[in-house]
């Protein structure tokens, strides 16, 4: 029998509810004691590596704006705001939680309703990861695979290039019997900055991942950060140990030259 429990990814809207982290139970706290090592990461095992290219990623399509459109209010399209979620979760306690559809972070100009007020949008893309770690046994006790959405594009009256839908879905979530593995998103308001010009801005984000592994013995955390812009330009700046990372990115990612077109 495998010592992997598999967690389908569509039991993500039913576990909603479900508390980040449980307690360990006695079993868990009694079985660590008595073989220490089965229930140790070794941090120089964890790996977060790209796979490719997402084949079919999800289609999240805009909400209906009922015909509303921008309104009387003009868009100031080089300031550039999140509407969407600023944190949310991805994972709680090996069980993935989060509505790709409704759970999403926006880079759009400021006055802007939404993205349905917003045309030339790119078909969504994602980029696949894997996350695995090993105990100092050498055995595999954790092994996540996650894709980054993102839909690019968009702009106003031709003008403006930014990002809506940028999102991370679980794809598989595996864990070893006592190990308890969470994921959550995160981007800033400090995080989204205009990488292009007053007159023609090009929405940019950070994205930070935190992952959390946890036992009856240790705990392990780290994050993952990626730099997204409205032209399509996808980057990883940081992981999967980068605890001081967001701030060091950010000040990287502005000395860089402009990012190239990413080509999925």
């Amino acid at each position: 029998m495998s010592m992997f429990r598999r967690i389908p990814a569509a039991l993500a809207v039913a576990l909603l509810a479900a508390p980040a982290w449980s307690q360990f139970s006695p079993q868990e706290v009694k079985a660590a004691q008595k073989d220490p090592g089965a229930f140790t990461i070794d941090e120089g095992t964890i790996k977060i590596e790209k796979i490719g290219p997402t084949v079919k990623p999800a289609d999240i399509r805009p909400p209906d704006n009922n015909g509303g459109g921008i309104g009387s209010t003009i868009p100031v399209l080089d300031q550039i705001i999140n509407l969407g979620l600023k944190v949310w979760k991805i994972i709680a306690d090996n069980h993935p939680v989060v509505d790709v559809h409704t759970q999403y972070a926006t880079a759009l100009p400021k006055g802007a309703t939404g993205w349905a007020d917003m045309g030339g949008w790119k078909p969504p893309v994602g980029t696949i990861y894997s996350l695995t770690a090993e105990n100092v046994y050498g055995v595999k006790v954790i092994n996540v695979r996650y894709q980054v959405l993102r839909t690019y594009g968009g702009s106003y009256q031709g003008k403006g290039q930014y990002l809506t839908a940028v999102t991370v879905e679980p794809l598989l979530v595996e864990t070893a019997w006592g190990y308890h593995f969470s994921m959550s998103a995160s981007v800033p308001d400090t995080s989204i900055v205009n990488v292009g010009t007053s007159a023609d801005p090009v929405a940019g984000m950070m994205a930070d991942l935190s992952w959390h592994i946890s036992t009856a013995l240790k705990d392990s955390q780290g994050q993952g950060l990626y730099f997204l812009q409205g032209d399509g330009a996808f980057k990883e700046v940081g992981g999967p140990f980068s605890s001081q990372a967001l701030d060091k990115a950010k000040a990287r990612v502005a000395a860089l030259p402009k990012a190239p077109r990413f080509d999925e």
